[in-house]
């Protein structure tokens, strides 16, 4: 347990994640956001949040049209600012926004003075590269009121650039789940599949198909997202986080069974494609992946030695990308070695867990411990 100086943070979250604590077998533990590693945090989900009342600010129209001008969610704002609500929120000494509804909803109610708690906000595409001077004035005002902990390192120096001087960010290092993603007995010899998977809007599935020719091995691809037509070569499976289709075990034998993994992504400063990126480098598995703004770590993906990064949109670059690994068996054997290497020793959970106590600490001036520690 924490010591006498000890404060108290919550993370918040949209929902799911007590669901998936209370199965016997939660699972793996990276969509907690090292929550599950920090004695004495408390999970909120917002569904037991009250709802907000209904009003013109947060109708469907005006609620909508302000969402789309300034990516500010009035619902989130409207449910946060209820008395009871606020209360709540008003007990702990950190709240840990994990969306950026929340921690654009925390941050305005922090400039408004009503909010005491202070917001760290793991921050994923908050700002666009392309977004208008007059968004990254607004969000200049505003967001100084947070505390930024993006995981991404170039997203964290785009917003260091965009946002001034004044604003606390820090890179915080997403960490998988490294005891569950972890290479298996599956060969992934000649004649397997190649797999992708993701529910991204960022996912370039599209280039996938293009670039996917009839003499290649089978593709499997698990998304919830709409798809245009497949050729014969390519299997998609429907599948996502919260209305699960495959388990998480199914998901794993998926990684562990294939060739190698293929993650198409638009061009993005947000970290896109990150966790299932890490979930197959964890389970020993060469990755050809997008090189995009928002690529977070290339000490983690290191082109031609952990991963392949190919030009992002181009089916010809993945061609290439694809066609690399499946012409040399055991360049892909020895890159995905080199990728569970490199998440065990940079983006393991611990290593996340970690870097977000001493983050905590900095922020509450108190010390903080694991949830096993004595």
């Amino acid at each position: 347990m924490p010591g006498s100086d000890a404060k108290k943070v919550a993370f918040l979250f949209k929902g799911g994640r007590r669901d998936r604590l209370a199965a016997a077998d939660p699972g793996p533990r990276e969509f907690f956001y090292g929550a599950t590693e920090i004695a004495g945090a408390d999970l909120i989900e917002e569904a037991e949040l009250a709802k907000p009342p209904p009003s013109f600010w947060t109708g469907r129209i005006a609620g909508g049209v302000v969402a789309r001008l300034t990516g500010i969610n009035a619902d989130s704002i409207a449910r946060f600012s209820q008395p009871d609500v606020l209360s709540r929120l008003n007990a702990y000494d950190v709240l840990v926004a994990t969306t950026n509804s929340q921690g654009l909803a925390l941050a305005f109610l922090r400039a408004k003075g009503r909010l005491k708690a202070r917001a760290l906000f793991i921050s994923m595409g908050v700002l666009g590269l392309k977004a208008p001077p007059w968004r990254r004035a607004l969000y200049k005002a505003l967001l100084r009121h947070a505390s930024l902990a993006p995981l991404s390192k170039p997203e964290a120096d785009f917003l260091r650039e965009s946002l001034g001087s004044k604003q606390d960010v820090e890179y915080l290092p997403f960490g998988i789940d490294q005891e569950f993603w972890k290479p298996g007995q599956e060969s992934g010899a000649d004649g397997d599949y190649v797999f992708s998977v993701g529910n991204d809007w960022n996912r370039d599935y599209k280039t996938l198909i293009n670039a996917w020719r009839p003499e290649y091995p089978p593709l499997k691809v698990v998304t919830s997202l709409p798809m245009p037509p497949t050729p014969n070569n390519i299997q998609v499976i429907a599948g996502g986080w919260r209305k699960q289709v495959l388990s998480d075990e199914e998901v794993r034998r998926l990684f562990q069974g294939a060739r190698f993994v293929v993650l198409p992504i638009r061009q993005t400063i947000q970290p896109a494609g990150q966790s299932a990126c890490l979930q197959a480098m964890a389970c020993g598995k060469a990755v050809v992946f997008s090189d995009i703004a928002g690529v977070w770590d290339r000490n983690v993906l290191a082109d031609g030695e952990t991963c392949l990064l190919v030009q992002p949109g181009s089916a010809e670059g993945l061609r290439e990308g694809v066609e690399k690994l499946l012409d040399d068996p055991g360049r892909a054997a020895e890159m995905g070695r080199r990728a569970r290497e490199a998440v065990e020793k940079r983006c393991a959970l611990d290593v996340m867990a970690d870097a977000l106590k001493k983050r905590l600490g900095a922020l509450t001036t108190a010390s903080w411990e694991d949830k096993d520690s004595p």
